[in-house]
């Protein structure tokens, strides 16, 4: 069967395996380094990582599910699609049992999937959290932005149900009506609004961070780099702007291009959550350097200012020990940790708020 109607569509069925299969093993392999940092460097978890758990719940759920109907995909892609009348049914009850199965499990499969896209900007939400302390009205439009993403999440998973409601053997000349048609105008209006708000969501998300950058005063290099770490939305807005693009094809509607960007659009944006907390090995591993040099060079103070001034010790103890202290005697024994991406880190600890000096912004991470 898949041999048959394999190649059907704009994205063929090896092409649909191997590049959802590929980012899959990618985004489990960059969530297993994340989570070794947590478990190892931070000894920590917090809400972000549960929300990418829980995406990594779905996805894998979701891909299951998916592989288990993906002969019969093509082959209804295949059905709409035909335009030579070469395509001949051998069975049509067969058929019909096939094409309601699918029509059942990939719903299933494309809402576990938008589950898993939404927890991407509920995780990202939840680390913008940490780094809008001390500054009320980011506050506010971040509870905005947080009601609105959960009022897009509930819309976007109803979707996949009262788009195209027909579930029975009984009324799958209804659901074939659903890509073409009468009923393709209001498949493509569900769709299209799902689409909409997922990428006004997104925007809604990104003016945070864009915020936090333009507010502190560091290098504009440095704000690139940070721009690179926080602003990672603008890739899944990438993709899902080409789902929209692509929706409909030959007055149709390509379900399968519509799973297929769904699909990569949740892997990737899983990914991009688990790199960010890459960023916590160079800062742990910077700091450390920075601390084995401020102690290196502490020692040589103390054994040079015990040849020079050998009685200039004892008296500074007599006092108290509080005059001619070294700035690298204010360092302590314990380093600060990152957060999820080290961004947080760098922000207090390479610049400041504009118009903010709270003790917030000076404090350990």
């Amino acid at each position: 069967m898949a041999t048959d109607h394999g190649s059907a569509g704009r994205i063929s069925q090896a092409a649909f395996m191997g590049m959802s299969s590929a980012f899959l093993g990618v985004c489990l392999i960059a969530s297993g380094v994340r989570f070794y940092i947590r478990f190892r460097v931070q000894r920590e978890l917090g809400w972000d990582d549960g929300f990418l758990i829980f995406g990594l719940a779905c996805i894998v759920s979701a891909f299951g599910l998916l592989f288990n109907v993906m002969d019969t995909m093509y082959e209804t892609e295949e059905l709409v699609f035909n335009e030579s009348g070469s395509f001949v049914i051998d069975d049509v009850a067969a058929l019909i049992t096939r094409t309601v199965r699918y029509h059942r499990i990939s719903a299933a499969a494309l809402t576990l999937m938008w589950f898993s896209l939404c927890s991407v900007k509920f995780s990202f939400l939840v680390f913008f959290k940490r780094l809008i302390r001390q500054m009320p009205h980011l506050e506010i439009y971040w509870s905005f932005t947080l009601a609105f993403n959960i009022i897009v999440t509930c819309f976007g998973a109803a979707v996949f149900l009262i788009a195209c409601p027909y579930f029975t053997e009984d009324t799958v000349t209804e659901a074939l009506k659903c890509v073409q048609g009468d009923g393709l105008k209001s498949s493509l209006a569900y769709s299209s609004a799902q689409m909409a708000l997922d990428i006004a969501g997104d925007l809604f998300i990104l003016v945070i961070p864009v915020i936090l950058i333009w507010k502190i005063r560091i290098r504009w290099t440095q704000k690139i780099a940070l721009s690179l770490t926080l602003c990672l939305t603008i890739v899944i807005i990438a993709i899902t702007v080409a789902r929209i693009i692509g929706l409909q094809w030959k007055g149709k509607l390509d379900s399968v291009w519509e799973t297929f960007f769904t699909t990569i659009a949740a892997e990737t944006g899983l990914t991009l959550v688990a790199i960010t907390a890459f960023r916590t090995l160079y800062v742990a591993k910077a700091k450390n350097r920075r601390a084995q040099r401020t102690i290196n060079t502490f020692n040589w103070y103390k054994i040079r200012s015990a040849i020079l001034h050998p009685w200039s010790s004892d008296r500074t103890a007599r006092r108290g020990g509080s005059e001619n202290i070294p700035m690298g005697q204010f360092i302590t024994n314990e380093i600060p940790h990152g957060t999820m991406t080290g961004a947080k880190s760098f922000i207090q600890w390479n610049g400041k708020f504009s118009g903010l000096d709270s003790a917030e912004t000076r404090s350990d991470v």
